[in-house]
């Protein structure tokens, strides 16, 4: 139920399915009732008839034959009437050999009331209470409305058809509409996808008023975000040319105690500066992928990876053999960021690996999963959790400066992932893994 359209649709069945079955309840008791009214009135009319014949004789006649037409007379017709009076009975000939159930009027003066008749006919009958000559007396006429009760429902089958047939125009009609009205949110999520892979478009902001204020929002972040991206780029580029001048200064002093002899302080003093600068230009770079407004193109690990290691092998100057595995389509990741990411990884691998390193990236619309073992002498269990500090090296005597797995760490944790370092299984070096989310609780 978290579609937008899901719910509106079930809204809009739940309604029209209740109106439905009103409209069908409607269907079945008016008509039903117009019949029975219809029918009443006649038969009151016949049992008056009745009535004033009855007063016009003398005493109660053993049968009453023409006295309302050939239908009362006909066998089975449909028509028939009871007169009870006491113990006395006067039935219609055209009941024949059948005979009524009528009711026995002792409250009311008149009742009306559904009975089975001859031959499996359904009648409509209705009885009232008289005074004949001294004499209290009911009269029941009766009518068989079966084919009036078919054909009411062959009339509901119908109207239920075409009912049928209407709601499902109308939904089909709902879906266009919807499809219309919610097309604006449908710009919204195509411009965001395009922001997200590193292409900028404005969103249309003409469309329902309901929905003018978020498109009007989302612009107004998109540009807001790209000013403050520029903003931090500027001054970033400012700190590091202010911060120019004064490493020159240092330089050329660490430059002078060379010269006067003390070379241990100097070779000291040049380590620092060659770190901070370092670390000033790393800053930089990524102040430049920030700085053009939006993110970098999705990354696809499929084209970059194979590149970025090669350029690894040829930059140690040994047989390293990297065995990449890769599954998986391209992921809203920035494509920066991860090039950074197993830039500093792999390097790490194979500057300490003996000969192989093994990777392995899966990788989806849900986020990017990655392993990097290698089979170097790997990291003691108490250290593991020491690696992403920044400036720590476990061996100086090997080159670097202690900084790329801290950016890694800095880089997980700018999109809420996971990193975990431990001993490979299979190679006895050490394993990275890597798992970088994308929706609501990641960056991507």
């Amino acid at each position: 139920m978290n579609s937008l359209r899901l719910r509106l649709h079930l809204l809009v069945v739940a309604g029209l399915a209740l109106l439905l079955l009103v409209q069908m309840l409607g269907l079945r008791l008016i008509p039903q009732t117009l019949i029975e009214n219809y029918v009443l009135t006649r038969l009151q009319h016949d049992s008056d008839t009745l009535y004033a014949r009855l007063l016009l004789t003398p005493e109660l006649p053993a049968q009453i034959y023409p006295t309302l037409g050939t239908v009362y007379d006909t066998p089975l017709s449909g028509h028939y009437f009871r007169i009870t009076a006491g113990d006395h009975v006067i039935r219609s000939r055209s009941l024949w050999d059948e005979d009524l159930v009528t009711p026995t009027l002792t409250q009311s003066f008149s009742s009306v009331s559904h009975l089975a008749g001859p031959a499996g006919q359904q009648l409509l009958s209705y009885s009232h209470r008289y005074e004949v000559h001294g004499e209290t007396l009911t009269i029941s006429v009766a009518e068989d409305v079966t084919v009036m009760e078919e054909t009411v429902r062959g009339l509901e089958r119908q109207l239920f058809a075409l009912s049928l047939l209407a709601l499902l125009l109308v939904l089909v009609l709902q879906v266009w509409i919807l499809r219309r009205a919610l097309r604006p949110l449908d710009d919204a999520v195509e411009s965001c996808v395009l922001l997200e892979s590193g292409q900028a478009r404005e969103l249309k902001e003409q469309g329902p008023s309901e929905l003018q204020p978020l498109l009007q929002t989302i612009n107004r972040l998109s540009r807001h975000h790209g000013l403050r991206l520029a903003r931090s780029r500027r001054a970033l580029g400012n700190v590091s040319h202010a911060l120019k001048t004064p490493l020159a200064v240092l330089q050329q002093q660490a430059d002078e105690m060379d010269r006067r002899g003390e070379k241990s302080e100097a070779d000291a003093m040049r380590l620092q500066l060659a770190t901070m600068g370092q670390t000033i230009s790393r800053e930089l770079h990524r102040a430049r992928m920030a700085g053009s407004g939006t993110p970098g193109a999705r990354f696809d690990a499929q084209l970059e990876l194979p590149a970025l290691c090669e350029a690894l092998r040829k930059l140690h100057h040994r047989r390293v053999e990297i065995e990449l595995t890769i599954t998986g389509e391209p992921c809203a990741l920035d494509a920066d960021d991860m090039l950074e990411l197993f830039g500093n990884l792999l390097d790490n691998a194979c500057k300490w690996a003996g000969r192989r390193v093994r990777v392995s990236v899966q990788q989806n619309t849900d986020g990017l999963r990655a392993q990097i073992e290698d089979d170097g002498p790997g990291v003691e269990q108490e250290n593991l959790g020491n690696l992403t500090q920044s400036g720590l090296r476990l061996d100086e005597s090997r080159p670097g400066h202690g900084l790329g797995l801290g950016i890694v760490q800095d880089i997980v944790e700018q999109y809420q992932g996971t990193l975990k370092f431990s001993r490979s299984t299979e190679l006895d070096g050490l394993r990275v893994d890597v798992i970088l989310p994308i929706g609501k609780n990641g960056a991507g």
